[in-house]
């Protein structure tokens, strides 16, 4: 008697928490979706754990701004990794600035590519064609034949970034689907 009412109640609260999750299930597809990003990632090597930014222009204002940036640490490691900056939803940039780097003690820095995303369409800036797409700054040493930038400090000043040529405007009105 004791096997039959434990197997009973083993049966029914199997279905009760099978049923249970069907509808934790129709919940979560009930969900709206959120609207697409726009992406920066760069596939780099940093081998010293660092604090990367990315600072972006839009429509609405002409410089760049510590109020329109995205930070990411990235640990140190002598691996490529993929580090990615998500602007806020609804902001389509017209420039982006990309600073490598915020530690003085830093190691040369590789850059394997850059990669732009929005709505599914992307825009990938390999090796060979970063300089052609983006200039070092005056605290950045950037050897095209190994995709290294070497950062350095001037007159108590370490402030290595990168900003965009003029190419990449028109890569960027392809990418979001009108003009800049």
């Amino acid at each position: 008697m004791k096997t039959k009412l434990i197997l009973t109640l083993l049966f029914f609260s199997t279905i009760f928490i099978s049923c249970k999750n069907d509808k934790k299930d129709e919940a979560a597809d009930l969900e709206v979706p959120k609207a697409n990003t726009f992406d920066v990632t760069v596939d780099m090597v940093v081998k010293k754990d660092d604090e990367l930014i990315l600072f972006y222009k839009d429509q609405s204002i002409n410089y760049f701004d510590d109020k329109n940036t995205v930070y990411s640490g990235v640990k140190g490691s002598e691996v490529s990794q993929k580090v990615t900056f998500s602007i806020p939803e609804g902001v389509l940039p017209n420039d982006i600035r990309f600073d490598i780097s915020s530690k003085k003690e830093q190691q040369p820095i590789k850059i394997n590519s850059i990669t732009l995303s929005f709505e599914g369409r992307q825009f990938i800036i390999d090796q060979m064609n970063f300089e052609k797409f983006f200039k070092a700054n005056e605290y950045i040493q950037y050897d095209a034949a190994t995709a290294t930038a070497t950062c350095t400090e001037k007159n108590g000043i370490y402030d290595p970034y990168f900003n965009t040529n003029p190419p990449i405007y028109f890569e960027l009105e392809k990418l979001l689907g009108r003009p800049l």
